[in-house]
């Protein structure tokens, strides 16, 4: 659906980090958290494309919808939007892909991440914690640098947060998936687990290969620049296991296509993602 949004807020939360803040029209539908939209960063045709951003939060007060996006400055289309203001629309269309099943039970909730990569999953500990006020809900974020930590105190409020850095300056020293298996090793949280991640291939494969050793179920949400953002232009193509696909009421997957022997698929994220379950995807052909 292509419609505007009133901008309500844009602020700067940290570093190159910004928070935007939109009125959904009445007729827009809801969004599912892992879901995302297409926006318009320019009012010409420089940048082209449309840029992909994932749902952050989903407000609803009173009779109005609003939505929360969370973005970081990395080009011109979002050095662009970085400077909209309160007042001005956005052209968007969405919102596309599929979403995170959140799963019921009782297993804790280990959601991680590596800098932006927060944006899509808070809204998973905010649903989380919305059904069940007692679940446990563990955050893994982190980055390079001290410096490029955020949104430490925003996932406080949802659970408990464990900080890692690559050069050990604060929190554990390493990266996400080292961070997890000593948790998981050291029985500082269960074996069993609800893992929702998102953040580079290489750290979500890493992922897949401690849910094969400590047995827990995860869902991933891909990083990738798409095109269109609706399987035209068959830029977002990720391969997957053929016989690992995951296809449900909420997973529909229509973009496959296949080899003619039947040996290889491959996904377009923007329609069969961007959320996946952890072990689909052939992440060794993925980061080859």
């Amino acid at each position: 659906m292509d419609l505007e949004h009133e901008i309500l807020k844009n602020v700067h939360v940290a570093q190159n980090y910004f928070k935007i803040t939109l009125k959904m029209p009445a007729a827009s539908p809801l969004p599912s958290p892992g879901q995302f939209y297409q926006i318009r960063c320019s009012t010409s045709t420089d940048p082209l494309f449309r840029r992909p951003f994932s749902v952050h939060q989903l407000l609803q007060r009173g009779g109005s919808k609003y939505l929360e996006i969370l973005y970081r400055v990395a080009g011109r289309g979002t050095d662009w939007l970085s400077q909209r203001e309160k007042g001005e629309k956005l052209d968007i269309l969405g919102p596309f892909g599929n979403g995170f099943i959140i799963e019921e039970g009782h297993e804790p909730v280990v959601l991680v991440s590596r800098g932006i990569g927060i944006a899509p999953l808070y809204a998973i500990g905010e649903e989380v914690r919305r059904k069940d006020k007692k679940r446990k809900i563990f955050f893994l974020i982190g980055a390079r640098l001290k410096e490029r930590i955020f949104y430490e105190s925003e996932c406080k409020k949802l659970g408990k947060v464990f900080i890692y850095t690559d050069d050990g300056s604060r929190g554990f020293h390493g990266r996400a998936p080292d961070l997890l298996a000593h948790l998981l090793k050291e029985r500082k949280i269960p074996q069993e687990i609800c893992l929702y991640a998102c953040g580079p291939a290489e750290m979500l494969k890493e992922l897949a290969s401690l849910s094969t050793e400590f047995g827990f179920r995860g869902q991933v949400a891909l990083e990738e620049r798409m095109g269109c953002g609706f399987g035209v232009c068959l830029a977002c193509a990720c391969p997957l296991h053929p016989r690992r696909i995951v296809k449900n009421s909420q997973w529909k997957k229509p973009g496959l296509h296949w080899s003619p022997d039947g040996n290889q698929v491959y996904a377009l994220i923007c329609k069969d993602g961007p959320v996946f379950d952890l072990n689909e995807v052939d992440w060794n052909e993925w980061t080859a």
